[in-house]
Formats: structure tokens, C-alpha cells, sequence
């Protein structure tokens, strides 16, 4: 089995990360997903399971819902982690 380094935004292959199938096991504490390149390389993330006990407002569902609708990509895409979601701050105009 082959492994590619998890800091890489592409396989050793070359192709993009992101382009990968992804598999999602849930344990009792840990979200685990799982993602195979076509050239067979895997790699697996591990994320804290979210705390379902904490309530949430109607504003967090329909910001979910908005930004579903408007979404254009991979599974792999959607499910990283919101860190990695936030776009990049526009560049200053010159004066």
C-alpha cells in the first residue's frame, strides 16, 4: 500500500488531493476519513466528532443550506474543515 504525505496538496502521483474518493467511519469519539487516489495511494484523516449534545440556531442551519446551494466541487471539498474553507483576503487597491 502507498502513502502520500497528508501536508501535500497533491498525491505522489501529481494529481490533486482533493480529486481522491473519500470514505467516512464514524467511531464513538472520532470521525475518521479515509481517501484513495486513483493510482491507489490512501491516506486517512481523523477528526474530533462533533459534540451533538450542544443545541444550534435556525441562522447556523440556513448558513448551512445557503452555502450547500451554492457549493460547486468534490466530496473531499466539501468536507475539509472549515479552516480550510475561509478564501483569502482580497489585495488592497494602490492608491
Amino acid at each position: 500500500m502507498k502513502r502520500s504525505g497528508a501536508e501535500s496538496s497533491q498525491c505522489v502521483c501529481g494529481r490533486k488531493r482533493s480529486d481522491a474518493a473519500a470514505y467516512i467511519h464514524q467511531s464513538y469519539s472520532t470521525v475518521y476519513v479515509y481517501h484513495r487516489c486513483e493510482c491507489g495511494s490512501e491516506w486517512t484523516e481523523s477528526r474530533s466528532k462533533v459534540d451533538r449534545s450542544q443545541p444550534i440556531t435556525t441562522d447556523e442551519v440556513l448558513e448551512v443550506y445557503q452555502r450547500l446551494e451554492a457549493f460547486e466541487g468534490s466530496i473531499s471539498e466539501l468536507l475539509k474543515p472549515i479552516a480550510e474553507h475561509k478564501p483569502e483576503p482580497e489585495p488592497k487597491p494602490d492608491k
